[in-house]
């Protein structure tokens, strides 16, 4: 039962680096930018397949893959910021939600007709050996997903922390208007955030396609999680997001190892823990309280 229990815990925490991963741009982008992209899963879906697609056709590393995966959908980020989405931001905040998810529809609807809803597998070898711990075998690409989840969590740290430009994002996203009387090009700044957004769902897609499956669905799957881990991080904390993170994936897999069934209870915990945060605090486990 101990080893049982460890095991749970540890594979847990790879995936929370996924989540956490999947998490991260979206995490930016909201917070910056103000705006919910629901868009933010079929990025990853298009990032994992990518990733799938050098390795499979053209013997790429996925190591590589991720990388190149991170560099296209930055620029595809870009591309959709600059074509429609910077007109969007302008406008109610109920036609920003209704843009990104006609978006989100758009191409999970285009990625089924050309690819079909077939899950593929990479069947990559190991990245890394795998790690013993108490009798217990963490697999070496889990090892790999835990190693970059974090890794992306620290680099979106740093840039909106210790760079200019991350102190330029702050000031718009708290005061745009005011951001612009001193100077700061705020439609700049929010193009920075998707495309750095964008490119952060670009390279979680590499890991997803590393561990899990690749599907047209599999964006939607990840990105109702990432939504509630913002939810409990509180928003734009990416701190926060992280330990969201952390616990979702916890109580996920306790649940799947130790209920009966409970392997199929994902969304439900996720809505659940959602809901829960909604009702006792709305700004977020580590958000800050806004008063009358």
């Amino acid at each position: 039962m101990t080893a049982a229990i460890i095991q749970a815990v540890l594979l847990s925490l790879t995936v929370a680096a996924l989540y956490a991963a999947v998490a991260a741009g979206l995490t930016l982008t909201v917070g910056v930018t103000r705006i919910i992209n629901f868009a933010h899963g079929e990025f990853v879906m298009l990032g994992a397949f990518l990733t799938y697609w050098l390795y499979t056709r053209f013997g790429l590393s996925p190591w590589l893959g991720m990388l190149a995966s991170g560099v296209a959908l930055g620029l595809f980020s870009m591309l959709v910021y600059r074509g429609f989405l910077a007109r969007v931001l302008k406008q109610d905040e109920h036609n920003q939600l209704l843009a990104t998810l006609g978006l989100s529809i758009l191409i999970l609807n285009i990625a089924i007709i050309l690819w079909s809803p077939d899950p593929r597998v990479m069947q990559a070898p190991a990245l890394l050996p795998s790690a013993q711990f108490a009798g217990v075998t963490i697999p070496g690409n889990n090892i790999v997903v835990a190693i970059v989840g974090l890794l992306l969590f620290l680099v979106m740290l740093g840039i909106k922390n210790h760079t200019r430009y991350g102190t330029q994002m702050r000031f718009a996203s708290d005061d745009p208007a005011l951001a612009m009387h001193a100077g700061i090009n705020v439609d700049r700044i929010f193009e920075l955030s998707f495309v750095i957004g964008g490119a952060a769902a670009g390279l979680s897609g590499g890991l997803v396609a590393l561990v899990l499956y690749v599907q047209p669905t599999v964006g939607v799957d990840l990105v109702i999680r990432a939504f509630a881990i913002i939810a409990l991080g509180g928003l734009g904390n990416i701190p926060g997001a992280l330990i969201g993170a952390a616990i979702l994936a916890l109580v996920e897999g306790l649940i799947s190892t130790f209920v009966p069934g409970g392997g199929s209870w994902g969304f439900g915990v996720a809505f659940l823990i959602l809901l829960l945060v909604l009702l006792v605090r709305p700004s977020g486990l580590f958000g800050k309280q806004v008063h009358a």
